[in-house]
């Protein structure tokens, strides 16, 4: 038995090593032949049919970046790849210098083994670059890697020009003018951190900056939507020409008033590269909202550095779509009237289906309230919807008590002197797990709903409870 557990062991260690000698020497065939005599520059400069390429790396100093101790791929398109070449680029040092980088990485990345393998690759002037087997973007690879001492050389057999990405395409094209000036002149001014003074910081870790701190302008798509100029992430977005683009916001302006334009721009973005052998007919945006598409409608189509661009001639959003139900969830207030100990609960329904909700107990004040928020809410009505549960086997609070739902008043209320009017009072009701409808809310203005969830006029414990688990707003539409 004892030489037959040593025999079993030994066979297992022998095993063990053979795989890992596999994956090291399937790791190895990625990299084979290897001339440790030369460099990346040395390597590009001796074949005759990379040479136009070798005189436009050696005529912007890439030359003597190849040349370093650094390792760098280089996909070198062949003397016919780059015969038609833009005279824009090869005339223009700083377009040839952008040209260039757009065709070197700083690392040696060796040829992906199948047809279905990918490497995403960041080259020298930062944008990516999609490297397969078989292609380098839309340059094909011809024949193996060439590697020596300091990286690898590709020929590929096509010129790969710099492609914008989507912010810049958008600025640059005339397809859809309503929707580019539109988005790139909504901005706003904010502290210009790297040149600002900070002087503190907050208890949550937040810089304080000296008074008066230096500003800079920033678009708000960037920052509410998707900053579309970052070149490390993918986009599909949509342009919309200016007959359909100003039908679509005409169609939300009842809803968003002046915001009618913002509604409508910032459902266009998509987080990922779509294709059109890929696309579907519904997409969903960066926010949450369904894109309906249709292949019919697309005039054409712009593959970005950091995504793709469609230009459309409609997409007709769907209403319910645009303005739809939101919840209010009670375990996410935004302040409280004072301090005091507040309960969030993690709790099984009567189907046992988990839920999370707000209890203040017992904290002896009247008119104690919570506060919520939530902002770009559109200018409709709803139907509201309060769940709220008590009553169960460990809970303190066991009898009916009422609690009230206040709504600030923003056409009668100001900076100093708000105005929150009543809404709705809910009297609660043990091992109740439905929806109770409140009653119907107009939201009189496009913006901001402030609501307060407020106990009794009473201090007394088990009769100024507030328990929450949501509130739901369901528009009334057409």
């Amino acid at each position: 038995m004892k030489k037959y557990i040593i025999n079993t062991i030994s066979i297992l260690v022998v095993a063990f090593s053979l795989n890992a000698c596999k994956d090291v020497m399937d790791e190895h065939t990625e990299i084979v032949n290897v001339d440790n005599t030369i460099d990346v520059f040395q390597k590009l400069s001796a074949q005759a049919n990379l040479s136009k390429f070798a005189d436009y790396v050696r005529s912007t100093g890439y030359d003597k970046v190849l040349s370093a101790a650094q390792n760098y791929t280089v996909w070198a398109p062949t003397n016919d790849a780059l015969a038609s070449l833009d005279a824009s680029i090869s005339s223009d040092p700083v377009k040839l210098k952008d040209f260039v980088a757009n065709h070197i990485a700083l690392t040696t990345i060796p040829k992906p083994k199948t047809t279905s393998d990918t490497v995403k690759v960041n080259l020298m002037n930062n944008k990516f670059a999609v490297f397969t087997n078989a292609k380098f973007e839309e340059a094909g690879v011809v024949g193996q890697g060439q590697f020596v001492k300091n990286g690898a050389l590709y020929n590929i057999d096509q010129a790969v020009p710099t492609k914008k990405n989507v912010w810049e395409y958008m600025l640059s094209s005339t397809d859809a003018p309503l929707q580019t000036s539109y988005i790139s002149n909504i901005s706003t001014m904010v502290i210009d951190s790297a040149n600002a003074t900070i002087v503190g910081y907050n208890n949550s870790g937040t810089p304080i900056f000296a008074p008066n701190p230096p500003m800079v302008s920033r678009n708000l798509y960037w920052t509410s939507v998707a900053d579309l100029r970052t070149e490390s992430q993918q986009y599909t977005f949509f342009m919309v020409q200016d007959a359909a683009f100003n039908s679509e916001t005409a169609k939300l302006t009842p809803y968003f008033s002046l915001n009618d334009k913002y509604g409508f721009v910032k459902d266009l973005t998509v987080k990922g590269l779509y294709t059109p052998d890929k696309l579907p007919d519904t997409l969903v945006s960066v926010r949450g909202v369904k894109i309906p598409v249709s292949k019919s409608a697309i005039v054409k189509s712009y593959k970005a550095s950091n995504g793709i661009v469609y230009v459309m001639s409609a997409i007709p959003f769907r209403l319910k779509d645009k303005v739809p139900v939101f919840k209010i969830e009670g375990e996410e207030p935004f302040s409280f009237r004072s301090t005091r100990t507040v309960l969030y609960r993690l709790k099984l329904d009567d189907k046992s289906i988990p839920y999370r909700d707000i209890e203040v107990y017992d904290h002896a004040i009247a008119d104690y309230y919570v506060r919520y928020i939530r902002g770009s809410v559109p200018k409709v009505k709803y139907k509201v919807y309060a769940r709220a549960i008590m009553g169960a086997a460990g809970d303190a609070q066991v009898a009916n008590f009422t609690q009230r739902y206040f709504i600030l008043n923003p056409l009668t209320s100001t900076v100093d002197a708000p105005v929150y009017d009543l809404f709705a009072s809910q009297t609660v009701t043990p091992l109740n797990y439905s929806e109770v409808l409140l009653g119907e809310y107009t939201q009189s203005v496009y913006g901001l709903l402030d609501l307060r969830l407020t106990s009794a006029s009473s201090t007394a414990k088990n009769v100024n409870t507030l328990i929450l688990d949501y509130l739901r707003f369901e528009p009334i539409l057409p």
